[in-house]
């Protein structure tokens, strides 16, 4: 005689039925832009996924060299210092995280620097702003011609 056992065919069931029921993860929001290369100049984004909105981004002047010259003490005349700035707004409780990917190209398209990395942005971020300084070559930024830009976002 053949016995059959019910009581783990109806844990099965229920767990199914439980995954299914539950609310999808959330999606992950993306946006990509291409721009004309100039620093401190602001290009939209407007990208929103769920609680979290991404406002702009640019590429703009640091103030001074502080990181080039702690990257390349005193080998630093050829750098200068950059930030990448993305206003961001994060209404969510929990932070979400970003990648984070820009390179400036020359005039056949090629890049000549960037960055690509992750970032958060903070929870109850109503309206704020995450910042990357990197430290580049001037002459790469003389050469450059057009900022491409590719975010990705979900929760964190």
């Amino acid at each position: 005689m053949i016995r059959i056992r019910r009581a783990p065919l109806a844990l099965s069931l229920a767990a199914a039925c439980a995954v299914l029921a539950a609310p999808p993860p959330a999606a992950a929001g993306e946006v990509e832009k291409t721009a004309t290369f100039a620093l401190d100049t602001w290009i939209a984004l407007d990208s929103h996924d769920g609680p979290v909105t991404l406002h702009r981004v640019r590429l703009a002047r640091s103030g001074g060299a502080v990181k080039s010259h702690f990257v390349r003490p005193g080998n630093s005349e050829y750098l200068t210092d950059v930030q990448i700035q993305v206003e961001f707004s994060n209404e969510a409780s929990s932070d979400w995280q970003m990648r984070l990917k820009v390179e400036w190209l020359d005039g056949d398209g090629r890049p000549i620097d960037g960055y690509d990395d992750t970032e958060d942005l903070d929870s109850d971020s109503r309206h704020d702003q995450q910042t990357v300084t990197l430290s580049t070559l001037r002459y790469g930024l003389e050469r450059a011609r057009q900022l491409r830009i590719r975010i990705t976002y979900s929760p964190g």
